[in-house]
C-alpha cells in the first residue's frame, strides 16, 4: 500500500503549523497587495530562469518596488512566525528579544513565476537563504473543474504544491499537499524539499517567491557592555 499525501487546508487567515520537524507559516495575503503585485509584474522585469530549476513558461526577478511591498505586506507576520519557531524548537524557553537585539528581515533573491497548463516545477531546495516562501496572484479560469475531477482521484495533485521531508515511519508524516488559492502565502525552511506538479486547464497560474534571512542583531549597548565584560 502506497502513503499518500496529506492535504492541508488553511482555517484562519494566519497559522503556523509543524507537520513534521520543520515549522511552517501560513497568512492571508491582503487584495489590495494581490492586485499591486500583479500590475508590477507587467514592468519590464529581468529575466531568472537560468538561476531556477522551474521548466514554466517565464520566471522574472523582482526590483527593488516589488520588494519593499513585498516587505510592508509580509514582514510582521515573518516575526511572529521566527517567534512561535524559536518557543517551538526551545521547548519555550527563547522568546525575541526586543531590548537585547534589532531584527530585520535580508532579502537574498525573490521572482515571480509563471506557469501554464502541462507546466511543472521539479522536486528541488533553495540555497544561499534561510527561509523561502511561495504566494498565490492568479490561477487559470476554469481549473476548479479540473480540481473536481481530480479529486475523485486517490491521489489528486493537479496544479498543487508538495512539501516533502524525512524518511517515512510509523507515527510519522513525510509529505503533504497544498491546493493553491490567489492569496495564500507560506513561508518555509529554505531547505525543505518541494515540487509544483503540472495541470491541463488552459492559463496561467502565477505565484511568487522570495529567499530571504530573518537577522537578529545584538543592540549597540549590549555589544559595548560584552566587550567591557
Amino acid at each position: 500500500m502506497t502513503a499518500h499525501a496529506k492535504m492541508y487546508v488553511p482555517k484562519k487567515d494566519e497559522e503556523y503549523i509543524s507537520p513534521f520537524g520543520p515549522s511552517m507559516g501560513y497568512m492571508k495575503l491582503s487584495p489590495d497587495f494581490v492586485k499591486k503585485m500583479n500590475t508590477l509584474m507587467k514592468m519590464e522585469l529581468a529575466d531568472f530562469s537560468h538561476q531556477l530549476v522551474g521548466k514554466v513558461t517565464q520566471e522574472l526577478q523582482f526590483n527593488k518596488e516589488i520588494e519593499a511591498l513585498w516587505m510592508k505586506e509580509v514582514s510582521n507576520f515573518i516575526a511572529r512566525f521566527h517567534s512561535y519557531s524559536e518557543q517551538r524548537n526551545s521547548f519555550g524557553v527563547k522568546n525575541l528579544d526586543a531590548k537585547k537585539y534589532n531584527y530585520g528581515i535580508k532579502i537574498n533573491s525573490g521572482w515571480f513565476v509563471r506557469q501554464y497548463e502541462h507546466e511543472y516545477n521539479p522536486i528541488h531546495l533553495h540555497i544561499g537563504s534561510s527561509m523561502s516562501c511561495v504566494g498565490y496572484l492568479a490561477l487559470p479560469e476554469g481549473i476548479e473543474k479540473e480540481w473536481e475531477e481530480d479529486y475523485k482521484d486517490h491521489h489528486p495533485a493537479n496544479g498543487h504544491i508538495q512539501f516533502v521531508h524525512g524518511t517515512s515511519s510509523s507515527y510519522n508524516n513525510t509529505n503533504f499537499m497544498v491546493k493553491p488559492q490567489v492569496g495564500d502565502f507560506y513561508i518555509f525552511p529554505s531547505d525543505l524539499f518541494h515540487c509544483v506538479y503540472p495541470f491541463k486547464t488552459k492559463g496561467e497560474r502565477r505565484s511568487f517567491s522570495v529567499n530571504f534571512n530573518f537577522l537578529e542583531m545584538i543592540k549597540d549597548k549590549d555589544k559595548k557592555e560584552n566587550k567591557n565584560g
